[in-house]
């Protein structure tokens, strides 16, 4: 799609007036916004947001959002998928039949806070990240609220990573992706591949990760510059939904909080959350860590976006914008070996 095409799509873009303030010295800022990021802003703040806040958080409803996420998705005609299972956890590998440009594959993690979320309901964007990149694009559905709690989805993670990367011809080009709880397990899985002595990612990507099972400890230097103004994020019910992630009694192998693992990063990192978003001050105080240890790292943040807004490719030109400059970081930062580099040789699910 040339630009002209995208302009006619997405309309004009819009501004605030004033500069968007920066912590980390390296940020890139964007300060325009769509139409269409402005009316899911508005959408996320009129029905999600309420729903988040006061909907019971109780094993009946989390059993409905699984019900819900496991609904089938048909792949587009344009992509190729295929069911596995890497290691005993159940996903999909898909690329685009124009085909493979690459030898890279990405492993991504949904999101959805450790209750929501699945291959299928996050089909669309997998598949746009897929043509982009020419890569093959894995993502899994592992294990989550009210069966399991958090250090058995941290144990799925790894597991997923360290099966995807004993059957690859080109482990050393795994890109391990993710938003926001996927982004929590996405710098676990970095973690963890260092504390296993497994082959490091090679890059790292994280949209509006969760770094912290508190977002709100100010231990952490991480710099709050504007008022938090999540679109459908509430605050209010992190403290509450943690005591389920982590209930007293389970342990999660490592740092409970990837924030305080950076010693354990080495792999190049790209970074991107929004504005006034809750998650946005300790991904960019990660942002400064990883530049103080001459890691190579790019942080966006964005103007009037939802958290997780790279979701929204049908509908969000940013979030089309953002994953292509997740791709574009990744191309110069991992060495490409061939198309035909990787094989496939999962089982099949």
């Amino acid at each position: 799609m040339d630009e002209q095409q995208t302009e006619r799509q997405s309309g004009p873009r819009l501004t605030d007036g004033n500069e968007v303030k920066v912590a980390h010295e390296g940020a890139i800022v964007h300060e325009e916004y769509s139409l269409r990021a402005k009316r899911t802003n508005r959408i996320a703040r009129l029905t999600a947001k309420p729903a988040l806040r006061f909907a019971p958080l109780n094993d009946r409803l989390l059993a409905k959002l699984q019900e819900f996420d496991g609904r089938p998705s048909h792949p587009a005609r344009d992509i190729e998928s295929r069911p596995m299972t890497f290691g005993t956890v159940p996903g999909e590998m898909m690329w685009s039949r124009d085909g493979i440009r690459t030898g890279t594959t990405y492993l991504y993690f949904h999101g959805g806070g450790f209750f929501a979320g699945s291959v299928n309901s996050y089909r669309r964007m997998l598949e746009h990240l897929a043509r982009v990149s020419g890569a093959r694009v894995v993502s899994v559905n592992y294990r989550q609220l009210p069966d399991v709690h958090l250090a058995d989805t941290v144990s799925d993670a790894i597991e997923s990573y360290e099966s995807l990367a004993s059957t690859s011809e080109t482990p050393d080009q795994i890109v391990v992706a993710g938003d926001s709880a996927g982004g929590y397990l996405t710098f676990k899985v970095a973690e963890l591949a260092k504390r296993r002595s497994l082959v490091t990612p090679a890059a790292l990507v994280g949209f509006s990760p969760l770094l912290s099972l508190d977002p709100h400890n100010k231990r952490k230097a991480a710099t709050r510059l504007v008022r938090v103004n999540d679109a459908y994020l509430p605050p209010s019910r992190v403290a509450e939904i943690r005591k389920r992630w982590l209930p007293d009694g389970v342990v999660i192998e490592g740092f409970a909080d990837p924030f305080n693992a950076v010693d354990y990063y080495s792999s190049p990192t790209f970074l991107v959350a929004s504005e006034t978003e809750m998650l946005r001050p300790e991904t960019e105080a990660l942002a400064t860590r990883l530049a103080d240890r001459d890691i190579p790292v790019e942080f966006h943040v964005w103007r009037r976006q939802v958290h997780s807004f790279p979701l929204f490719v049908d509908f969000v030109p940013e979030a089309r914008e953002a994953i292509s400059d997740a791709v574009t970081f990744v191309e110069q930062h991992v060495p490409h070996s061939g198309a035909s580099a990787n094989r496939v040789t999962h089982s099949q699910a």
